[in-house]
């Protein structure tokens, strides 16, 4: 024998269908969930609350599609196989089993998968499998292949839980014994005058409990003469049960299914009657009831021989095949291609949907997407101090044409899109925009040129050789930590335009290195001698060429590096590596993150009882949905009493400045506002993860206003701060 089991290809194509289904669930879940919340909501649905949605609808869709994936796989049972299914009447005449079946060795194709589970002659000869080899045949040629081998092989017997065994391969029918069956056969010569002859039986046989309550049992009777159409004849057949109730019964002889309780003694009862025929006529009779039991099976998988087995009913019992194609449609393939001609068009028409509304990401379809509710307008921290409609910002880059709202005003905050029903992606259209205008008339919220000239020229070929090679380079770890700009900024040329103070812009690096060294966390410093600027501030400028130059130069020299994970505590270059870069083996971390990934648990504890509140920076909140970690930071060091503003988390404000833009009196007063929500708290310090939001709120520290007497530090740089204090114990 040989044989193949169905390609893997073909279980695919089978669950492609239920797939689809899978996805028409997602968008009915997903779509109108969202809606419904929109418009009961509307603003305050914010970007993690419709990725909680979305997620929510997907672990929805696929429990569904996995609980009623068996609906689909057996073909629709219960619901009639959609039209293409016998009725099940007709399904349990079914009679197919498993069988242990012979095979010969080291031939077909399977024969290497098979032959550590064939059973040799020797192991087997009781098995009701050999009565099929001729005497010619060696059974040395020959072994066994157990019946549980072949139960998922084809539907058998779809109308029953457990298997049973039709073919009789255990034996339970013994007639002698009267051991669910009884049976009689007899022939008999007419008389010489043709008198009636009567002929008359009646047996007992017991139906045995083998765990099936009610078991199918063959009944009938056979009948003839030696001549045809000699005399007359009637017969009948009785079935009675223990307490002598008739429950069966039949003038003349047909044969018929029916099912009997097991557990129960039966009686039958057959008589005939002939007449007109004489002795040179012989009647022949008999009379059949047997009464089918599970397929019972050994350890190894082979049918149960009654006849060798010692074994009682109940250890019997637990013997059966469970029938892995019970309540299957024969001709599941037909319901399912009947299904596929509804539900999946949804669901590609779903998917399709998804998809392009996903990749549609033009002008026209985002203006086609606003409606108009002015959530973005209210949300805009720069309305403020800008009258501008923020909606224009689409609608104008569409027609090329001046919307009066100043470019460079916006912040790319994200709090329009945070905003929106729709999610609008305004910030994108900023960028857009500003790309379009990049080499005309200065605009005045970008300051310090002569900075962005430096940066743009490192961005040319003719500059990398003022930065230093992979081999002079020294890097003796997989982690690499990248400070970003600010720790190379002239303090007295930035804030030249504001009062004097102090402040120490790299004191973030300094901080991150003395945490990596009291974790035991071996980190290279990845100094801005050896890599150019991220380009976050160029991408968000509009110079779109500048910032294209250096990622491809950082990006080759990362890869090159062999660092792995990159670690950096600005939370512009964080997003920047992190989104626009593809450092695809490579994994980008914020500092509090990587910390937090790593175990920091150094029990620290401030020297005296602090309150302190914590800005979520725009790029590492709302577009990088990093809230927990700093907050589980501080809060982890023991003293530290850790308030929130009124807007913290996905409403937080924004510090005013994004990009290096100017420090100026527009953006001044979104940092005013955010000062007395710090006042509000009673904090007695502001803590933040982006060394440029500590920089443009010490800008308006910087004024000396006695409001503003509470420090403002980066969240890394607090615990340093602790660290230290601890080892001068």
């Amino acid at each position: 024998m040989c044989g193949r089991q169905a390609p893997w290809t073909a279980e695919v194509f089978n669950a492609v269908p239920w797939i689809l289904t899978g996805i028409f669930l997602f968008a009915v879940i997903y779509f109108p969930t969202r809606k419904f919340l929109l418009s009961s909501v509307g603003s305050r649905v914010t970007p993690r609350i419709g990725r909680q949605v979305a997620v929510g609808s997907l672990i929805a869709a696929v429990l569904i599609s996995v609980v009623t994936w068996p609906v689909y796989e057996n073909g629709f049972w219960d619901y009639g196989g959609l039209g293409a299914m016998d009725d099940v009447e007709d399904l349990d005449s079914l009679r197919a089993q498993p069988s242990d079946t012979l095979v010969h060795v080291e031939e077909g194709n399977v024969w290497a998968d098979w032959e550590d589970e064939c059973i040799p002659y020797e192991e087997s000869s009781t098995l009701a499998a050999w009565n099929g080899l001729s005497s010619e045949e060696d059974p040395s040629d020959w072994c066994v292949i157990a019946a549980t081998h072949w139960s998922n092989w084809g539907i058998f017997q779809p109308t029953k839980f457990k298997i049973i065994d039709f073919a009789g391969d255990n034996g339970h029918a013994d007639s002698a014994t009267g051991r669910n069956s009884a049976e009689d056969e007899t022939s008999f010569p007419g008389t010489a005058d043709g008198s009636e002859i009567t002929y008359e039986v009646s047996m007992t046989f017991e139906v045995e409990d083998l765990g099936v309550s009610e078991v199918p049992a063959d009944i009938g009777c056979l009948f003839r003469t030696t001549v045809r159409g000699a005399g007359v004849h009637s017969q009948s057949l009785v079935l009675s049960d223990s307490s002598g109730d008739e429950i069966w019964s039949t003038e003349g002889c047909v044969s018929e299914t029916i099912y009997l309780d097991a557990g129960n003694t039966y009686s039958v009862s057959y008589m005939t009657t002939s007449q007109g025929i004489n002795e040179s006529v012989e009647v022949i009779t008999s009379l059949s009831v047997v009464a089918y039991q599970p397929l019972l099976l050994n350890d190894d998988g082979t049918s149960l021989v009654r006849s060798e087995s010692t074994l009682d009913l109940e250890t019997m019992s637990a013997m059966y095949l469970k029938n892995p194609t019970y309540h299957k449609n024969p001709k599941s393939l037909d319901a399912k291609l009947i299904y596929s001609l509804f539900i999946p068009c949804l669901g590609v028409g779903a998917l399709v949907f998804m998809l392009m509304r996903s990749m549609a990401r033009g002008y026209e379809y985002e203006m086609n997407k606003c409606y108009g509710c002015d959530l973005c307008d209210d949300a805009c921290p720069v309305r403020l101090f800008n009258s501008g409609d923020k909606l224009n910002i689409i609608y104008n880059t569409w027609n090329n044409e001046d919307d009066g709202v100043p470019l460079y005003s916006c912040l790319t905050c994200s709090a329009c899109t945070n905003a929106c029903p729709q999610l609008v992606d305004y910030d994108s259209y900023v960028d857009i925009r500003r790309n379009m205008i990049v080499g005309g008339p200065p605009a005045t919220e970008i300051p310090h040129t002569v900075l962005q000239a430096v940066l743009a020229a490192e961005a040319e070929e003719d500059a990398d050789g003022y930065f230093m090679s992979i081999d002079e380079y020294p890097i003796d770890s997989n982690i690499g930590y990248y400070p970003g700009c600010v720790d190379y900024l002239d303090q007295e040329m930035i804030f030249s335009h504001v009062n004097e103070g102090s402040m120490n812009l790299g004191d973030a690096t300094t901080s991150a290195f003395t945490l990596f060294e009291e974790m035991g966390e071996d980190v290279t410093y990845l100094g801005r001698d050896f890599l150019k600027c991220c380009g976050h501030d160029q991408k968000w400028q509009g110079m779109t060429e500048v910032f294209e130059k250096l990622k491809a130069y950082n990006q080759k020299k990362l890869g090159e590096s062999g660092i792995d994970t990159l670690v950096t505590s600005c939370a512009e270059c964080f997003r920047t590596f992190a989104l626009d870069y593809e450092l695809e083996d490579m994994k980008v971390m914020h500092t509090t993150e990587f910390l937090v990934e790593n175990g920091f648990d150094m029990n620290l504890q401030s020297d005296d009882d602090v309150t302190v509140t914590f800005h979520d920076p725009c790029r590492l909140g709302r577009q990088m949905n990093i809230y927990d970690q700093p907050r589980d930071l501080i809060s982890n060091v023991e003293g530290v009493n850790l308030v929130e503003m009124e807007h913290h988390g996905e409403d937080a404000l924004c510090c005013g400045v994004s990009s290096m833009m100017s420090c100026n009196e527009n953006s001044r007063a979104l940092r005013v506002q955010r000062f007395e929500e710090v006042n509000a708290t009673g904090a007695d310090i502001m803590l933040t993860s982006c060394p440029k939001c500590v920089s443009h709120f010490e800008c308006l520290k910087f004024e000396g206003d006695p409001r503003h007497d509470f420090e403002i530090l980066d969240v890394v740089s607090f615990l340093a701060r602790q660290v230290e204090a601890g080892k001068s114990q």
